[in-house]
């Protein structure tokens, strides 16, 4: 049912979106351990994933193809993962209060400098930080050649599910993940996944054994604003309405169509900034009815990022 005719009007949809500009900010400012110091820049984006000569669809687990993202550097210059096609790769998920990450970056650094022959990238995705957080960590330990992508708002750590750090995904030069592990891994472990990727073969399993990870917090907030040009349609704003591997809106935007009074739901998982938009009979249904009736549903479906206690924030 959530399809072509769940539409709202776009001239509805643009007047809620500039109503909840001033909300953006306060929404998708995430606090993590050491948040936000010494600037900011433009938040990453995903993008469409090229082709690639690999029979392999667009995922982010060992098989797929690896999702497409750009991202700013310490300088707020743009990277983009599909530009490092041709070189086998190594995308790294850290931050600065990872204990486990400031013990593995000097191994990336190792298996870097072993294989300059093969032309290894390492990609440091730094998650929810500042600028000078991460450069005075890159800079301490001497990192000046990994790739590194800022995701401030964890746009990218949304998309590739990461629920912890570390967290490595080992790509081949066509852009296949040949192998993955959360948590942080040994010498021995890690050269055998760097050479995966430069073989273009799949990584064996990981041996089991104790991995330290440190949980990624994230604040589960659900923003909701009632249309500026009228009664009878609502904006919804959460991390909740998105749509990737490990979990799906789909169902959530369904319950909230089922509700008596409800005309038509708009789910944009895609959206830079996941939203649902809902046109209601105001003489059937309040909004702040309407309002707690989301709350309630996005609570009942489980997502495993972001699990804590939901904050309802109205846009005024």
């Amino acid at each position: 049912m959530i399809g072509s005719r769940i539409q709202l009007h776009v001239a509805r949809g643009a007047a809620a979106a500039a109503l909840l500009a001033g909300a953006f900010a306060v929404f998708f400012f995430v606090l993590l351990p050491g948040s936000g110091g010494g600037g900011s820049v433009l938040p990453a984006r995903m993008l469409d994933t090229p082709a690639s000569s690999a029979e392999a669809s667009e995922g982010v687990h060992r098989g797929d193809l690896a999702r497409n993202f750009t991202a700013s550097d310490l300088d707020d210059l743009r990277m983009t993962l599909s530009e490092l096609r041709g070189r086998p790769v190594v995308i790294n998920f850290w931050a600065t209060w990872c204990t486990s990450c400031v013990v593995e970056m000097p191994v990336l650094e190792q298996q870097r400098l072993a294989h300059e022959e093969d032309d290894l990238a390492i990609v440091a995705v730094n998650v929810g930080e500042g600028v000078e957080d991460a450069r005075e960590f890159i800079e301490s330990l001497e990192l000046f050649d990994f790739v590194l992508a800022m995701d401030p708002d964890l746009t990218v750590s949304d998309a590739y599910s990461v629920r912890g750090m570390p967290h490595s995904l080992f790509i081949d030069r066509e852009g296949v993940i040949r192998a993955e592990y959360r948590g942080q891994l040994d010498e021995e472990t890690m050269n055998s996944y760097v050479q995966a990727a430069i073989d273009a073969v799949p990584g064996e399993d990981a041996p089991v054994t104790v991995r330290f990870v440190q949980t990624v917090p994230r604040e589960h907030v659900l923003v909701a604003a009632q249309d500026s040009v009228g009664p009878g349609a609502a904006t919804f704003l959460s991390r909740r309405f998105r749509c990737d591997d490990d979990y799906c809106a789909g169902p959530l935007a369904a319950s909230v169509e089922g509700l008596d009074g409800v005309l038509s739901v708009d789910l944009r998982s895609d959206s830079p900034e996941p939203e649902l938009l809902v046109q209601y009979d105001p003489d059937t249904l309040e909004f702040n009815e309407l309002v707690d009736f989301v709350a309630d549903a996005v609570r009942a479906f489980e997502d495993p990022l972001y699990s804590r206690e939901l904050e309802v924030r109205i846009a005024e």
